[in-house]
């Protein structure tokens, strides 16, 4: 459905971590669905390119470390590869922001009469702004655990999370949808988390922010049309 013009309001985003699955390898006969088990629409994900035919590839002119969100029932080729991707809601994520802006360079000569630029590299950072949440916040792998060790003591045993700084890719939907006939919208990006903090004031929420800057791949921009 053509949706330009669509107006987004703050309640359309969300922002959702990602975990890479086994590889997929194509075989020209199986398609996704058959991958995940067989059931219609059980292949309906986003996936990450692995790998790529040297012709007649599924994914096109995307390249490796490209998302692919397939429908099910597309059949990757010989050669090519991809791992499933499971999305996680970032902790309690209540906002999130990601700023782009490029430097400027000048070039002015003599002979100009008035200074002349061009652009120079993007430069992205942004924030987000979290609620803290017993289990969610200090959780294996989460957000606190990016910056210190967590240790958990029942009446049986005692859990310890070493500190975890692996790397977390994003997407950052502006508009999250499953609704037929609608379109989705998102940044798909590898990001560094640079904050965190504990503490409370009374009466109040116990909210942090933190920086977030991008690392490893450049970010990519996706309007996907939901089937």
């Amino acid at each position: 459905m053509k949706e330009d013009g669509l107006r987004l309001v703050g309640d359309d985003a969300d922002l959702v971590t990602l975990e890479f699955g086994t590889e997929l390898v194509g075989d020209a006969v199986k398609t996704f669905d058959v991958f995940a088990g067989g059931t219609a629409g059980a292949g309906k994900k986003l996936y990450q390119i692995t790998g790529k035919a040297s012709t007649a590839s599924i994914f096109g002119d995307l390249v490796n470390g490209d998302i692919f969100p397939a429908d099910g029932d597309e059949i990757m080729a010989v050669g090519d590869k991809a791992k499933p991707i499971t999305q996680t809601p970032f902790a309690d994520c209540s906002s999130f922001v990601l700023n782009l802006t490029a430097a400027e360079i000048e070039t002015t000569v003599i002979r100009d009469r008035t200074k002349k630029y061009r652009k120079g590299k993007a430069d992205a950072d942004g924030s987000i702004k979290c609620i803290f949440t017993i289990g969610e916040t200090s959780k294996p792998g989460g957000i606190l655990n990016q910056f210190m060790k967590i240790v958990k003591k029942t009446a049986t045993t005692v859990t310890v999370s070493e500190q975890n700084s692996k790397p977390i890719y994003i997407l950052g939907y502006v508009r999250q949808t499953d609704v037929a006939d609608t379109t989705q919208a998102f940044v798909f990006a590898q990001i560094e988390l640079f904050g965190v903090k504990l503490g409370a004031d009374s009466g109040s929420k116990q909210e942090f922010e933190s920086k977030i800057r991008l690392t490893g791949i450049d970010p990519v921009y996706w309007e996907v049309d939901v089937a």
